[in-house]
């Protein structure tokens, strides 16, 4: 669980949003950011759920 908080962190990091907060629920975590939240898998079965999650971010953030 804390490499995929690490994983997160470093998202938002590298792509210049500050990450307030992660809460988890079950399977899933919210990442929270002064725009809004975006709903991440804590256990990713998709190969591409780190490039899902970035573009969320820059949805998120438009």
């Amino acid at each position: 669980m804390k490499k995929v908080f690490r994983e997160y962190e470093a998202l938002c990091r590298a792509e210049g949003y500050p990450l307030l907060a992660i809460e988890v629920s079950g399977r899933h975590c919210r990442l929270r950011f002064d725009a809004g939240f975006i709903v991440a898998a804590m256990t990713p079965s998709d190969h591409r759920n780190i490039q899902n999650i970035r573009s969320a971010i820059r949805r998120l953030h438009r």
